[in-house]
């Protein structure tokens, strides 16, 4: 009987040594939350612009140039837009460099002057995937294709205005008139001028002559000297590089003129009183964009007061506050259509 119970106490025993030496439970494991990772954004494409390019039948040197240029450059700074500048210097050249652009599959080819009409309206129906805007282009109500955009501006609102600060400014009450070349568009502006000299209506009387050259400023200084000799003393020049001549005349005699196409006061800040503007880059700007936009249309556009264009610059060290109000009187009424501008005259 002891031996028995021996033996079950060494088996108790033996038993308990294994337990002591079992490996303790281990914890249960926490899984760590699952981190999603972040999901990309898709972007959408960014919408190609239109291929858009220039002609110009000149170098893109003049005041009405830089002003064009000006409109480009908004166009790339607003728009992310460049445009491509075509200069055809030979009339040769309009037809194929217009054509090649069509072949290039430009979008849009907007056209400085009339020069280059004649093409356009040929092409505009070869390419009618492609869009032609004009700048100087008057059709007259002519329907020539849906592609072929005519644009121009009211010349005769800038130069009437400066009219009316002629015939305010004027001491001895003659007023002159120079002109590059006698033809439609600076007959418009001939007659805006000589509608605000008799608005004013104080007796003012103009003189007008013809330099028959753009870009020869002595024939210019020639001709206003003449007139200032003759007791003119304020003179708007129509002409150009020919005009330069004029701000010459005018400072050599102490005199006063009147500048075109852009501000010109800088080239003679104490004799040039105003300036008609003839916003190119307002209307390349605003007629390109409106393409860009989805907004374009054939129809025939002229830029003046009434599509918010600014059409005169003046001087405010040589004009006075008085007459600056009356100018901006008038200005209320032309772009509420009650003051009716002529664009013609029998004026030689």
């Amino acid at each position: 009987m002891k031996k028995i119970i021996g033996v079950l106490m060494s088996i108790l025993v033996v038993l308990s040594l294994i337990a002591g030496c079992a490996a303790p439970a281990e914890d249960p494991v926490v899984e760590a939350p699952a981190v999603e990772e972040p999901v990309a954004e898709t972007k959408e494409p960014a919408e190609e612009l239109p291929k858009v390019a220039l002609m110009s039948m000149r170098e893109m040197t003049q005041p009405a140039d830089a002003s064009t240029l000006e409109g480009v450059e908004r166009l790339k700074n607003e728009m992310g837009l460049d445009v491509k500048i075509v200069v055809c210097l030979e009339v040769s050249e309009y037809y194929d460099q217009m054509q090649a652009l069509c072949e290039e599959g430009y979008d849009v080819i907007y056209f400085v002057y009339d020069n280059f009409l004649e093409a356009a309206k040929e092409l505009c129906v070869l390419y009618p995937e492609t869009t032609f805007i004009g700048l100087w282009i008057n059709l007259n109500g002519e329907e020539v294709a849906p592609n072929l955009k005519p644009v121009h501006f009211r010349s005769e609102q800038g130069s009437f205005m400066c009219g009316v600060v002629a015939a305010l400014m004027s001491e001895s009450k003659q007023v002159g008139f120079i002109g590059g070349g006698n033809n439609a568009g600076i007959k418009t502006m001939l007659a805006g001028y000589e509608a605000g000299i008799k608005y004013v209506d104080n007796g003012t009387e103009l003189v007008v002559a013809w330099a028959n050259t753009f870009d020869d400023p002595l024939k210019g200084q020639e001709l206003a000297s003449s007139m200032y000799e003759r007791g003119v003393d304020v003179i708007y020049q129509a002409a150009n590089q020919t005009g330069l001549g004029v701000f010459q005349a005018a400072q050599d005699a102490g005199k006063y003129a009147i500048g075109v196409d852009v501000d010109q006061s800088d080239l003679a800040p104490e004799n040039i009183i105003c300036s008609s503007l003839l916003d190119h880059g307002y209307a390349t700007y605003d007629s390109i964009a409106a393409f860009i936009n989805g907004n374009y249309n054939n129809s025939q556009v002229f830029y003046g007061v009434q599509e918010g264009m600014p059409v005169i610059a003046i001087n405010e060290a040589l004009v006075s506050a008085d007459v600056i109000a009356e100018v901006e009187a008038v200005q209320e009424l032309v772009a509420a259509g009650q003051i009716e501008i002529p664009t013609t005259t029998d004026t030689e």
